[in-house]
């Protein structure tokens, strides 16, 4: 069989959210295409020293993380970008014109950073990501920007009338909004280009909004049975959900695993 190149998202397509665990049947077909000789990656809009740490716990050594602005080859990170630096400092600073709270995670660590200390309640931190609070940082004296998370009191983003960085933008909870790269197609592109694989052997599975840049028309796209509806309707194929079996019952079907 030709070699193909598997690409996952993490959250709700190989594991379970949130509790991150891999379904046993899910890991099985990990080693089992990695034994045959076919290359797999993560793709996830994860940061990468937190898609490395998940990597690991399954085995995997290539990862497209930062939603498409990181690749990490046989375990070394290999380039990583933040976004636009010029239009993030401009959304800061018409936050602070509103008086808006806001978080950025300026650096590849788990854990965002902000002057506001009532983000605390919003967003109390957790054992492994860390909400950091310096009063006096200065957000023009930050060189990347991988992730902007912004803070709204109960109908304060309607009130306000507050405009979004941009169109691709993550609901990350209550009153908080998650803006962070939405390209996993450019990281899957640079991975492929590295290991010298044609498009027509590239595999991703997603089940959200921001699997949606992956999904291309020149590679197979497998939409989990959970995954919204918008990326099924660009699917190839649509499995069962990631907890029952979704990554197994895919490869069974076009035989990548017996």
């Amino acid at each position: 069989m030709e070699r193909k190149f598997f690409f996952f998202d993490i959250d709700n397509t190989l594991a379970v959210w949130p509790e991150g665990k891999i379904p046993e049947s899910a890991q099985y077909c990990i080693d089992e295409l990695q034994r045959r000789g076919h290359l797999v990656s993560l793709a996830t809009g994860r940061i990468q020293v937190d898609a490395m740490r998940f990597a690991e716990q399954a085995g995997i050594r290539n990862v497209v993380a930062d939603g498409g602005h990181s690749i990490t080859i046989d375990g070394k990170l290999v380039s990583m970008i933040g976004m636009n630096r010029d239009m993030c400092i401009q959304y800061l600073e018409y936050l602070e014109s509103k008086h808006i709270p806001w978080a950025v995670t300026d650096r590849n660590k788990l854990g965002r950073i902000t002057p506001y200390k009532e983000i605390l309640d919003w967003h109390p931190g957790w054992d492994v990501f860390k909400t950091i609070v310096e009063p006096e940082f200065d957000f023009h004296s930050v060189d990347d920007f991988y992730k902007i998370y912004v803070f709204f009191k109960d109908g304060e983003e309607e009130e306000k009338d507050i405009e979004h960085m941009t169109h691709k933008l993550i609901r990350y909870g209550d009153g908080c909004v998650l803006y962070e790269p939405m390209e996993k197609a450019l990281g899957i592109k640079n991975m492929i280009s590295h290991f010298d694989v044609n498009s027509n052997q590239v595999v991703v599975f997603g089940d959200g909004y921001n699997d949606l840049s992956m999904f291309r028309p020149e590679w197979l796209n497998i939409a989990m049975g959970n995954a919204r509806d918008e990326l099924k309707l660009e699917a190839d194929y649509i499995t069962t959900d990631c907890d029952k079996d979704g990554i197994y019952n895919a490869c069974k079907h076009f035989k990548w695993i017996d």
